[in-house]
């Protein structure tokens, strides 16, 4: 059963999260994993996490090709929907590009694959 928080609760939690960020956001020696010995865990952690993300996209890309099939198949039998389409491309789009648009926010230090 979940307990409702008060708007004193939320707001102070608010507030925390918000103190808790800028405190990082200032202190440049909180962001600087390069000289602690977790570097080697959050480089691990990096290139583990680049994996999984390349792993999903192909599968992703496999299933989305087989939907471009079922639409090919969905047309001969005149059942074809563009709505079906555009969502199919267009998610297909978003998976292709993501870890660009990533990169780009991140800079250029991130290692994201994204061919």
């Amino acid at each position: 059963m979940e307990v409702p928080m008060s708007r004193r609760e939320r707001g102070f939690l608010f507030s925390l999260i918000v103190a808790m960020g800028v405190v990082c956001a200032l202190d440049p020696a909180l962001a600087d994993t390069s000289s602690t010995a977790s570097s080697a865990v959050f480089t691990s952690v990096q290139a583990k996490a680049s994996d999984i993300f390349t792993n999903v996209r192909n599968i992703l890309m496999i299933i989305g090709a087989i939907g471009v099939l079922a639409l090919a198949t969905m047309a001969f039998f005149g059942k074809f929907k563009w709505s079906w389409a555009v969502s199919l491309l267009s998610g297909l789009a978003l998976i292709a590009f993501v870890g660009q648009v990533v990169q780009y926010f991140v800079g250029t230090s991130a290692n994201i694959p994204v061919n």
